[in-house]
């Protein structure tokens, strides 16, 4: 008896290193976006989110929140927070987003506070905490209310994980 409970042992660990070696296990990442535009901003919004749901599943998105341009003399923004997941790293899932803002015709400009076709910020992705090229959470989720509002319509359970406070 003992022989037979080793070789189904056996067999068993070969299964798993066979399973293990054939599929990939991704899990889902839970992610947030910021999404705004003040150039035919209806129109990129979709366009945006249509680009991203190629690589994210939507879970929410926000109502469409209007804004006057800050620091500049410009059109109103429109502003949406969308929730997704997404099977992709934190830098491959910026790097996307980055992607779409290009591959739409946004130039960087060198002024923070200008018009802009489509501006995609990467706001949370799981609950990780990072600074550097990629500040998560992004500083703008408690800076601006055209950030804010939105995500806490979407995401009201959302436990800020710096300051451990609830978004609501």
């Amino acid at each position: 008896k003992s022989d037979c409970k080793s070789k189904q042992a056996r067999s068993l660990e070969r299964f798993k290193e066979c399973w293990c070696k054939n599929f990939e296990i991704k899990l889902m990442s839970l992610i947030t976006i910021s999404l705004g535009s003040n150039i035919e901003p209806q129109l990129n919004l979709e366009k945006a989110i249509h680009e991203i749901a190629k690589f994210a599943a939507l879970k929410k998105t926000s109502k469409i929140y209007k804004s006057k341009s800050m620091g500049f003399e410009g059109n109103d923004f429109l502003n949406q927070v969308i929730l997704c997941e997404v099977k992709f790293d934190l830098e491959e899932t910026y790097c996307k987003l980055k992607k779409i803002e290009k591959e739409m015709g946004r130039v960087k400009n060198v002024n923070k506070f200008s018009d802009r076709l489509i501006d995609l910020d990467l706001l949370t992705f799981n609950d990780e905490i990072s600074e550097g090229k990629i500040t998560l959470p992004h500083k703008d989720i408690l800076k601006y209310s055209f950030v804010l509002v939105p995500f806490a319509e979407i995401y009201p359970e959302f436990v800020h994980p710096v300051n451990q406070k609830s978004i609501e």
